[in-house]
């Protein structure tokens, strides 16, 4: 069985830090609380079937963050990696580089802003990598919430204009000039605003 991972980039919750844009209309305090709380939720819905690395930021909190998340998942072995310096697209070249190092065959990226993941979304990740040499989830605003390759491939995320509606459609064409097979995943929409976070809780049925 080929050995895989889930690498989840998250920051530690400190207000003001996180979730810049909810905080907008509920505050920083509140945007943190909010944060935190998918952070555990999207943990909590990790499958059993695969390694978790944990990939944070700031490096300070390394202790705390360690201390938070392995509470959340108590019985796993869970890795930390911190976060390199740098835009999204350096961190994530450098955090798939680093976990294939480590001798993971095949590596996804996610994030916390997607609460809407469960063990399907997976499945057809691992499946779909069997013939594909990336894996996209798109996301409505025009990024992407997961990302899986069976090898690094640096071209993906250079030049990248990050946190814009055109983060998937640039990544796929970096794709198709390499020439790698690219599988998508269902679309599913990130909570980054205050309206996302009310549909969050009624999709989801969360707790208020």
């Amino acid at each position: 069985m080929k050995r895989r991972a889930v690498v989840v980039f998250v920051k530690f919750p400190v207000p003001g830090r996180v979730k810049t844009r909810l905080a907008a209309t509920v505050g920083a305090e509140r945007a943190a609380e909010i944060y935190r709380a998918m952070v555990e939720i999207v943990f909590r819905k990790l499958p059993a079937d695969f390694d978790v690395i944990v990939c944070f930021d700031p490096e300070v909190r390394r202790m705390e963050m360690g201390e938070w998340v392995s509470g959340l998942l108590p019985r796993r072995a869970v890795h930390f990696l911190a976060q390199c310096e740098g835009d999204l697209g350096l961190r994530l070249e450098r955090a798939f580089t680093d976990v294939f190092a480590l001798g993971f065959q095949e590596v996804a990226v996610i994030g916390t802003d997607c609460l809407d993941l469960d063990a399907a979304i997976f499945h057809e990740t691992w499946a779909a990598l069997a013939d594909h040499d990336v894996v996209l989830g798109p996301s409505e605003d025009g990024g992407y919430y997961l990302i899986a390759l069976t090898a690094p491939r640096p071209s993906l995320f250079a030049a990248i204009p990050w946190s814009t509606e055109r983060v998937l459609v640039e990544t796929q064409a970096r794709a198709a000039a390499a020439g790698v097979r690219v599988h998508l995943l269902p679309t599913r929409f990130d909570v980054d605003t205050e309206e996302d976070w009310r549909r969050a809780e009624e999709k989801l049925n969360l707790p208020r």
